[in-house]
């Protein structure tokens, strides 16, 4: 059998460990309670009003007094028998006086406040060793008052035994009862401190999820209007020679292009600043903001990127000089996270067919089955051998589709192409917080 890990919060009683600073501290007490007794006993005995029958109970008692105060702490199982059998033994005077009890009582709450024996066994054994403080000299040694029966005949006294047995048994109890809060105290406080890491990591996980979602949105933004401006340029400065005229007309467009980039970048950080949208709507009503702040309330106002954008981002491929095959569906209610999900993966699709193919034409088609949306994006290649590599733009579309519950596959095609399948369940709208809740878990 494998041994049993100590209780949380709890000690293990008379563990072999090295002494504590506690454990010298409590060493060093028991000392000096020893030693405050004897003086006490002494100047007691010096006086002519005090005189014991049996002084060496008064000694017993006191040595008894220090060794709980010396090792309560860290061995409470040695010092609850030691003193709840030793005590009684060495005794052998009669209970001299009620005081004499304290060591034996206060060796019993500390054994069970330690948890250091069981409170049955703790109460039995402390009745049995308050009883036996009396055996010595008679259970309450007396002689009767005026009928002699045997001389010096034992006569119990039930109801003082009675009442010593009472105050053991409810020393045992108090104990335990002390045990058992400090054990629950010390579980609650080992819970809230679980429950601490857990919400900590929580907090990390929708901060680092919180991250992804800003990472992906600025590079579904940022990279495909971006690509397009590059490769528009490039395919301009290839011809400015022969055909001085579209450098204009690649000006024209890329400026275009870039104020589009722009609204979208403001609309995702007015997204993104949710306290500050309220700033600039009111601005804008009083009529006070700048040219900025006016944007800004536009960007926030317009609405969130669907099945039409699927559209817009095919016509910047045209533009670019590929050829696209636009088929979209009749419906367009979608859920908003799969709206979403479905512009930003054709967004993306697009955006490689311009950084990684030679291709001139391009098919894209959002196929509704009624349960399921189907988008596919389409090139022949062949693939651009000087493109660049080990972006993120797979990463993410994988993670759209599935946080709204679909699935992305990728790859090439037996042609020398490219191809990208995504299907999207439409039945059940997930709401804008599912890709965030998704990968916080």
């Amino acid at each position: 059998m494998h041994p049993t890990a100590p209780h949380p919060g709890s000690t293990t009683p008379d563990a072999a460990v090295a002494p504590t600073s506690g454990d010298v501290r409590d060493l060093l007490l028991g000392v000096a309670v020893g030693l405050a007794w004897c003086v006490v006993v002494e100047v007691l005995r010096s006086s002519d009003w005090w005189n014991p029958r049996w002084v060496s109970a008064w000694w017993w008692c006191g040595l008894a007094l220090a060794v709980v105060v010396a090792a309560w702490r860290g061995h409470p199982r040695a010092t609850f028998w030691g003193v709840v059998v030793g005590y009684p033994l060495v005794y052998r005077t009669g209970l001299q006086s009620e005081l004499h009890l304290a060591p034996l009582l206060a060796a019993a709450f500390v054994g069970a406040r330690a948890g250091a024996v069981a409170p049955v066994v703790g109460a039995v054994a402390t009745v049995g060793g308050t009883l036996a403080l009396l055996v010595p000299g008679g259970l309450a040694v007396t002689r009767h008052l005026d009928v002699w029966l045997l001389p010096w005949m034992p006569l119990v006294d039930v109801s003082y035994s009675v009442a010593l047995a009472t105050l053991a048994c409810a020393v045992v109890v108090l104990g335990a009862v002390v045990h058992r809060l400090e054990r629950t105290s010390a579980d609650l406080a080992a819970r809230n401190a679980e429950l601490r890491r857990l919400q900590e990591v929580r907090t990390e996980r929708a901060v680092l999820a919180e991250r992804t979602r800003i990472a992906r949105e600025l590079h579904d933004v940022v990279a495909h209007h971006v690509s397009a401006i590059v490769v528009r340029a490039q395919a301009a400065n290839r011809v400015a020679g022969r055909r001085p005229e579209a450098t204009a007309e690649a000006t024209a467009w890329i400026a275009g292009a870039g104020k589009e980039a722009l609204t979208a970048m403001r609309g995702l950080v007015h997204v993104l600043r949710a306290d500050d949208r309220a700033d600039a709507l009111d601005a804008g009503a009083r009529g006070t903001a700048g040219s900025s702040a006016s944007a800004g309330v536009s960007a926030a106002l317009a609405p969130a990127p669907g099945v039409d954008d699927v559209g817009r981002a095919a016509q910047r491929l045209r533009e670019a000089g590929v050829a696209v095959d636009l088929t979209l569906p009749d419906r367009v209610d979608l859920p908003p996270d799969v709206a979403l999900a479905v512009a930003r993966i054709a967004q993306e699709a697009l955006t490689n067919v311009l950084l990684h193919s030679r291709a001139t034409r391009a098919e894209v088609r959002v196929d509704d089955r009624g349960e399921t949306l189907h988008l596919v994006v389409r090139d022949p290649g062949p693939h651009r051998a000087e493109s660049p590599s080990g972006g993120h733009g797979l990463v993410h579309m994988r993670e759209r589709a599935r946080a709204c519950g679909g699935r992305l596959d990728a790859g090439p095609t037996g042609d020398g192409g490219w191809s990208v399948h995504a299907s999207f369940p439409t039945t059940t709208p997930r709401g804008p917080g599912a890709a965030v809740a998704e990968a916080a878990r």
